[in-house]
């Protein structure tokens, strides 16, 4: 009987280290304040910071690729942007519906820097 307790406290113990091992903790970046409308939006300083922190866990082998070291290529390259018709991009599209599977929706703000930042020539600056 005690064989049995042990090995139910061992097989629970077990179960719970496998549970919170696959916990995962992400940091909140939030963009800085935002520019005044005759300021360029930075894709360094105001987007890029929106993809850390709300879309590059999933998106690091994901297309598009959302780490700090592919994003701007992927998204230009893979034409995630279209500025012609900025509100018709796929990045655009896909936060401002939320993105079905995200753990972390864009807020309104973001999503107007996102189009901000695509109607003036998606810059990587």
């Amino acid at each position: 009987m005690k064989k049995n307790k042990i090995k139910y406290i061992l097989i629970s113990l077990f179960s719970m280290f496998l549970f919170v091992s696959c916990e995962y903790t992400t940091i909140e970046l939030t963009p800085p304040e935002l520019p005044s409308e005759d300021q360029e939006i930075s894709f360094a300083q105001y987007i890029q910071p929106i993809f850390a922190s709300k879309c590059a866990t999933c998106h690091i082998t994901r297309k598009p690729i959302l780490t700090s070291a592919g994003a701007y290529n992927s998204l230009i390259n893979d034409g995630y942007v279209n500025t012609t018709t900025p509100a018709s991009s796929t990045l655009y599209t896909k936060v401002l519906s939320g993105h079905p599977g995200g753990s972390q929706t864009s807020t309104a703000t973001e999503n107007a820097l996102i189009l901000r930042w695509i109607t003036e020539g998606a810059k990587n600056n």
